[in-house]
């Protein structure tokens, strides 16, 4: 990396219980250590990181030899965001997003093999190899990992904001035992490469990555680097069934079970008999009706050589 080129961390300071803080300063000392140039910017509150990148690098976009997002996936996710919104107007001069994980979940970092330690991190930033990955879009809104609609996006509310000590799988494992206590099928339709769906549904995920809520592995087969979406489909069950699926869909088990579906597709409609919060990397994206789509090479991302 030339000593020319100046880091620009983006950081959420209460992300893993002031992990993020933390994470982003000793990240910061050990690359000055190595002579760069390191910006820190804290956030506090929603859409910060989007703003922050937005003005920094449309003011000075041959400035920055990356944009690093501390924190967790919502964090990454606005990152991303922003880098693959700024790409229609600079092209190339828009510079990769680097990972520093320190959230709840960390499942775009997983995906992608970025670790979570950070003098690991601060060698893969050193090194600066890069990688085009895609992106999910709901409705305009850029997302990372897996969104989510019926049960798992409840989930996803719930666990946001009750604002648990727990964090990881752990998480989500107590927000859905909490959620299906009181569980209700969600109508869908569902239009996309593969055709038309149209029923009830106890979940249904559009997945850019294979995994959600700290490596559940929703969609398995799902990789970002394919120019495709990885839809998964479970038919409604009953509230005991649905209890009984619980552990089968957490460890990944439920493939090839009945009731059970895999498609895959480049843009998907999506519409509710009634307004659906879609949720994905943690954060409410979007409101049915909802047009998913996927952006193939929508940024480039510093990974593990």
């Amino acid at each position: 990396m030339s000593h020319t080129d100046t880091i620009l961390i983006i950081y959420n300071p209460i992300s893993g219980r002031g992990r993020g803080k933390r994470f982003a300063e000793t990240i910061s000392n050990q690359l000055s250590q190595r002579d760069v140039t390191v910006e820190l910017e804290p956030t506090s509150s929603s859409g910060d990181a989007q703003r922050m990148v937005r003005a920094a690098v449309s003011t000075s976009p041959d400035k920055y030899g990356c944009v690093v997002a501390c924190g967790g996936d919502g964090t990454i996710q606005e990152v991303a965001h922003a880098l693959a919104t700024l790409s229609a107007p600079l092209g190339d001069k828009v510079p990769p997003l680097g990972l520093a994980p320190s959230g709840r979940c960390n499942d775009f970092a997983r995906a992608l093999g970025v670790p979570t330690d950070p003098s690991t991190i601060v060698e893969i930033l050193h090194r600066k190899h890069t990688m085009p990955v895609d992106l999910g879009c709901a409705n305009g809104q850029h997302f990372c990992t897996v969104a989510t609609l019926g049960v798992d996006a409840q989930v996803s509310s719930f666990v946001d904001t009750m604002r648990m000590p727990l964090k990881g799988t752990l998480a989500y494992v107590y927000g859905a035992i909490r959620v299906l206590m009181k569980y209700r099928p969600t109508s869908i339709k569902l239009e996309g490469d593969f055709g038309l769906i149209d029923q009830s549904v106890f979940l249904a995920t559009t997945a850019n990555t294979s995994s959600y809520g700290g490596g559940i592995p929703i969609v398995p087969m799902a990789t970002p680097t394919d120019g495709k979406l990885d839809v998964c489909v479970i038919d409604s069950v009953g509230r005991l069934s649905a209890f009984r699926m619980l552990p089968i869909v957490m460890t990944g088990r439920h493939a090839g079970r009945a009731g059970v579906r895999f498609l895959q597709t480049k843009v998907m409609k999506i519409h509710t008999d009634i307004p659906q919060d879609v949720w994905a990397d943690g954060e409410h994206i979007a409101t049915t009706p909802v047009t998913m789509s996927v952006v193939p090479n929508a940024i480039r991302v510093i990974v593990p050589a």
